[in-house]
């Protein structure tokens, strides 16, 4: 699935062990919210091993290769945001303080998960 023309398994692979277990089915989704922002996206994180979560203090969301981080900011971010919303991704972590470059988007289209969260479900940094 990963040839394609706007993302790298590189990019969408854990930053610590390169290691790449991304849904194709989120990858689809992400490419049509690509094609619909028609403006390049810079992936922060896709795919997370359980040890570079667990080092960095995060949850274990990107684990399911159902998650991106993308560095956005401003007017962009709220297009993107409505984007990703009608293209079906259910999670939206949103971080827009501080400086630009470190502002982006959380998008996951993981299914709700009974008892623990409800999905569509949004929250910021």
């Amino acid at each position: 699935m990963f040839d394609n023309d706007y993302f790298t398994e590189k990019e969408l692979s854990c930053r610590c062990c390169g290691n790449n277990h991304f849904s194709d089915d989120t990858l689809r989704r992400l490419i049509r919210v690509r094609v619909r922002f028609n403006k390049p996206m810079v992936i922060n994180s896709g795919y997370r091993c359980r040890a570079h979560c667990t080092s960095i203090g995060s949850t274990m969301t990107h684990t399911t290769g159902q998650a991106v981080d993308v560095s956005v900011s401003g007017g962009r971010a709220y297009e993107l945001l409505g984007i990703a919303i009608e293209e079906g991704f259910t999670g939206i972590g949103v971080k827009q303080k501080g400086a630009h470059k470190g502002r982006f988007l959380h998008l996951d289209d993981l299914e709700p998960i009974p008892g623990e969260c409800t999905r569509p479900t949004v929250w910021s940094y």
